[in-house]
């Protein structure tokens, strides 16, 4: 069994996510040509930049912290959630009145990719072999 550091874990997460979410928007952007045209494309590159940068705001985050005591690293993780979540409505507010995206497509492709990187995120965490204790 190869044990990794959580420093290791993390960049793993991170280098492994990016490779995902770049697939994950290639797919998104076709699918949205296909619906809905120019303003799917809008939509879906719009969604999935959201999502991904969720996720990488998350994984640099843990990169960065990893050296810290997990009450600091929790800390780190809620206040960057509490950031995303303001630049969220942020970006939603301003994109309430605008007609240049088809906002079914913005909603399927935020979800669906959110979820799925969420998804690839615990798998990569749980199957870390990283250990409890760090030998002295």
């Amino acid at each position: 069994m190869t044990v990794t550091t959580h420093e290791q874990s993390a960049k793993t997460a991170l280098s492994i996510g990016l490779v995902a979410w770049i697939a994950l928007t290639t797919l998104a952007v076709a699918i949205g040509a296909a619906v809905a045209g120019k303003p799917g494309v809008w939509a879906a590159a719009m969604g999935s930049g959201i999502a991904g940068a969720f996720f990488l705001l998350t994984a640099l985050v843990a990169v960065v912290t990893t050296a810290l005591k997990p009450a600091k690293l929790n800390a780190a993780i809620l206040g960057s959630w509490i950031l995303k979540i303001a630049l969220l409505m942020g970006v939603l507010t301003v994109l309430r009145n605008q007609d240049f995206y088809h906002r079914g497509t913005l909603f399927v492709t935020l979800v669906v990719t959110t979820f799925a990187m969420l998804i690839l995120e615990s798998v990569l965490v749980v199957r870390a072999k990283v250990p409890y204790v760090e030998p002295q």
